[in-house]
């Protein structure tokens, strides 16, 4: 009886334990120098892969296309050559088509292209969007009537909508504003939401959302009014349907960049408002990145503040990315992260640094430290906070670097880093597996990938259901397949499953 308890919960135990599968892979050689191919990613239709190519030709350049299935293989490549004067912009995907936008920069020209590319046949579609100003490009989304293009022109805010049937662009109205910045467009059931950041009328920071329909009429303003001396800096929508909307974001003191906590904010069409704040010091596991050390020290901190009675302010730079729905709750993720400096000495002429010189700090990048995941209920009320470190990444420009896969039980936390793909599992507050490494895997049986000269080239995002992508270039080396190059540098396409294991069937009448 003892031996068959045993064997019991060793099949629990297995049946729990989950694992990163990678069932596909694509790659394509590079030369030594080449650059590495763009990935935009559609839904369950594939995938395209796009670059120019170097080569010139009457003032156009060579650009390839390849699009890929869901298991990775090609459907089709595509060569087109482009004006060197069309500086690419941006990407987006939408109903059945990959578009790509470009800025001509021909004299005097304000003028944007815009390239429709079927997913299925790789025809194109093109659109010369005429404009009377040049704008800096920051937002580019597509709906099925329209391209929507925003950025900022002398420092103020722009949105357009530009109709795909009557080849006619306008100036969406209400976006305006000099101490106004960009946030998010949001479009989903027919409405298109603009987050933007601005002021109230006594001077904070707070959150504005403009609603318009799908034709580009305006319908709605509805700016946030945080609390008493309180601002919010950013933040992310989640929609609600035509009853609202819901943002989750950071915020700080009145005209702070530096936060000191979260907030959820709801607002219907009865322009209700219910607003509820998180203070860092209040999670549960805002700190449990550090060190074991530290998080005592500043547990004890928090404690003896309350005692107190004094407010517990931690200040720190963080980024929504997204907010995830599932049956019951959001999912808020979010990063920390802080910008890095380095100093450089002036050295004297006997090779010794010389001490009145002039030590300038050069900008090294944003470290990133954690991912915080928050999850609420439907009224706003937090039910857990967890969060997932983020090691060695240092980057130039502030994107997503860890997404999540949310199910019904438990949230799986990815990030890729030097052929790792590093993961968390959670739920809830509870943590089910602790971080773990699992290796990019490789086109070959004997395939070694070099970690060498490699600082996180590629990236990892959010496919399909529960599918997601790690892509980048990798150096390989093969000491014994046959039939395989000794090196090779390739771009690599890996798909990503996190399953749960199933338990191995036992036949105890043996």
């Amino acid at each position: 009886m003892k031996k068959f308890l045993t064997l019991f919960f060793l099949s629990i135990s297995v049946a729990l334990y989950g694992q990163v599968h990678q069932p596909d892979r694509y790659e394509i050689e590079l030369e030594m120098f080449e650059d590495s191919y763009n990935v935009l990613i559609g839904d369950e239709t594939g995938v395209l892969l796009y670059k120019p190519l170097g080569t010139f030709q009457s003032g156009k350049e060579l650009w390839q296309f390849i699009k890929l299935d869901t298991a990775l293989n090609e459907e089709w490549v595509k060569q087109y050559y482009f004006n060197r004067n069309h500086v690419f912009k941006g990407y987006d995907y939408h109903a059945n088509n990959f578009s790509l936008l470009f800025q001509i920069t021909d004299q005097g020209s304000h003028d944007l292209l815009l390239i429709q590319m079927n997913e299925h046949s790789g025809d194109t579609l093109r659109h010369v969007i005429k404009s009377l100003v040049t704008i800096q490009l920051e937002i580019f989304e597509m709906t099925t009537e329209a391209a929507i293009i925003g950025g900022y022109y002398n420092q103020d805010p722009v949105l357009t909508y530009y109709d795909l049937s009557e080849r006619k662009l306008k100036v969406l109205p209400g976006i305006f504003g000099h101490k106004t910045q960009l946030i998010q467009v949001k479009i989903e059931d027919e409405l298109i939401r603009v987050l933007l950041s601005g002021r109230t009328y006594d001077n904070r920071n707070t959150m504005v959302i403009k609603t318009y329909d799908a034709d580009g009429n305006y319908l709605e303003n509805y700016v946030f009014d945080p609390a008493e001396g309180l601002g919010l800096i950013f933040g992310r929508v989640a929609d609600v349907g035509n009853e609202g909307s819901i943002i989750c974001g950071t915020y700080g003191a009145r005209r702070s960049e530096y936060s000191r906590g979260l907030f959820i904010a709801q607002h219907n069409t009865n322009e209700e408002q219910v607003m509820k704040y998180f203070n860092f010091a209040d999670l549960d596991n805002f700190f449990t990145y550090l060190k074991a050390k530290r998080q005592t020290r500043i547990s004890n901190r928090i404690t003896r503040k309350k005692i107190k009675g004094k407010k517990v302010k931690f200040n720190y730079r963080l980024l929504v990315h997204e907010i995830l729905e599932t049956e019951d709750e959001y999912v808020m993720l979010g990063e920390a992260f802080y910008p890095k400096y380095n100093s450089s000495a002036t050295y004297g002429g006997y090779g010794g640094p010389d001490n009145n010189s002039y030590m300038p700090m050069s900008f090294a990048g944003y470290k990133y430290t954690h991912a915080v995941v928050i999850g609420f209920d439907k009224n706003g009320k937090k039910l857990w906070d967890n969060s997932f470190q983020i090691e060695d990444v240092l980057s130039y420009s502030l994107e997503q670097y860890v997404h999540a896969d949310v199910s019904d039980d438990k949230v799986v936390l990815f990030y890729l880093y030097n052929n790792e793909i590093r993961t968390k599992i959670i739920n809830g507050s509870e943590v089910v597996e602790g971080k773990s490494f699992n290796s990019v895997k490789l086109m070959f049986e004997d395939d070694v990938a070099s970690k060498k000269n490699v600082t996180n080239i590629g990236g990892l995002d959010k496919w399909f259901d529960h599918n997601f992508l790690a892509y980048g270039v990798q150096k390989i080396k093969n000491l014994k397949d046959s039939g395989v190059k000794l090196n090779r540098r390739v771009f690599y396409i890996n798909k990503i499953i996190y399953q749960d294991s199933e338990p191995k069937s036992t036949d105890l009448s043996e």
